[in-house]
């Protein structure tokens, strides 16, 4: 059996009411600014100041954590800028695999600016390091 995808279809499709809006769009991420983004210099910096530019400031961490399936004991930990805790313990780090929907609730993609930062400093350390050898 072969489908015609180009034939028009013989059923109807479902009309459109006239008074009916648009489906609202996906309200786009932020960028920080550059100075901001330079300023850290560790992850846990980064995702602090992502946490501290939230497009609503009245969300909570356990909100997040709800909508971005995190553990919410962990949440405070993502987001705090220092590595270490009072004694002296290493601080979780957010996970990668979390990074975009974090960004999506957050409402700005700070954490992919600082990451894409970091890479590109490293390729080009990689690039003079390899004309070095040469």
């Amino acid at each position: 059996m072969t489908f015609d995808y180009h034939s028009p279809s013989s059923r109807p499709r479902a009309a459109v009411p006239p008074d009916m809006p648009p489906a609202p769009q996906q309200p786009r991420l932020r960028f920080l600014p550059r100075d901001e983004i330079e300023a850290c210099k560790t992850y846990h910096e980064v995702c602090a100041l992502a946490w501290k530019h939230r497009r609503f400031p009245g969300m909570s961490q356990p909100y997040l954590a709800a909508t971005c399936d995190l553990i919410q004991q962990h949440v405070s930990d993502y987001f705090h800028a220092d590595e270490r805790d009072e004694k002296g313990r290493k601080r979780r780090k957010l996970p990668a695999d979390k990074v975009g929907i974090v960004q999506e609730q957050l409402g700005n993609c700070a954490i992919a600016q600082w990451l894409a930062r970091d890479m590109a400093l490293r390729l080009v350390e990689e690039y003079f390091a390899m004309e070095a050898v040469r």
